[in-house]
């Protein structure tokens, strides 16, 4: 049997929520569907827990943390699907997700979900994402909103959220992978940047449903390995694709020291780590932080 779709889920240090993940998945699943869960070097016996608990997916080990970028990566290399289901392991699904995921493929050729918040059932944390073109700013459209239908019609992303991304295998093969320079955080923003540049469409289907469990592999929110990453990497966005840069830079900075204002009140770790992701931009340090 072809297999037509692939699902990547990654996961490092997260057994527990990976397998709740799976739970949801696994009763969806045919056989021209495969689950191939990329493990990022976990050190909490994640892979022997997960081929227990679930024989028929395929668990890649990689020798690394390669981060969101390297890891996705890795099982897109790995997949045989025409199309390729880029997964977070900290969300659960609906249960008719993957059937609306397939009825609606062809929709465009990369499409998100609709993302709700996993302990407030009916408020949305994502409908998508769009990009300031002035201060290359990404931010999520929908946050918080209570959901009574405002997005299912007229409404399309300029960008998906990288918790759920259903891709044309032919858009890979042009435009290439994420760049596992950013580790974590603007990289599907960057590769859906230069998707839509090589002429591809995006959008979402909004009966997809899932809910997530926000940022559970950096602690989420206003931590400070996010602000390091968040700050460091929206500088090599900018510095790639912007076209106002002039604009772009200052706002940046201005966003640096908010944050590290913000971090001298609550938690100095935090500024410290914000002052840390501009200074290894300027030094043109990329990858993991080590």
């Amino acid at each position: 049997m072809k297999i037509k779709l692939s699902i990547i889920i990654l996961n490092w240090n997260g057994k527990k929520m990976t397998e709740e993940c799976l739970k949801s998945l696994i009763p969806q699943i045919n056989n021209n569907f495969e689950i191939i869960v990329v493990d990022n070097a976990s050190t909490d016996g994640s892979v022997k827990y997960l081929k227990q608990k679930f024989s028929k997916i395929k668990i890649i080990e990689s020798r690394e943390n390669a981060g969101y970028a390297g890891g996705n990566n890795l099982g897109v290399k790995n997949a045989k699907g025409e199309y390729i289901l880029i997964l977070n392991n900290d969300i659960i699904v609906d249960k008719n997700f993957l059937q609306e995921i397939w009825k609606n493929k062809d929709k465009a050729d990369i499409l998100g979900v609709k993302n709700y918040y996993y302990d407030k059932k009916n408020i949305l944390w994502s409908v998508g994402s769009k990009v300031n073109k002035f201060t290359m700013k990404a931010s999520l459209l929908g946050n918080k909103e209570e959901d009574y239908g405002q997005y299912d019609k007229n409404f399309s992303p300029s960008q998906v959220t990288g918790s759920a991304m259903l891709i044309n295998k032919k858009v890979i093969n042009k435009i290439g992978f994420l760049d596992k320079n950013y580790f974590a955080y603007y990289e599907e923003t960057e590769w859906q940047t230069r998707a839509k540049n090589a002429g591809f469409r995006t959008s979402w289907i909004p009966s997809a449903k899932l809910w997530h469990k926000v940022g559970f592999s950096t602690g989420g929110g206003r931590t400070p390995l996010s602000a390091y990453y968040l700050v460091r990497n929206r500088g090599y966005f900018i510095k790639k694709w912007s076209k106002w840069k002039i604009i772009a830079y200052p706002c940046w900075l201005f966003e640096v020291f908010a944050r590290i204002g913000y971090g001298l009140l609550k938690n100095k770790k935090y500024a410290k780590m914000s002052w840390k992701g501009m200074i290894d931009f300027f030094k043109g340090k990329k990858g993991k932080l080590v």
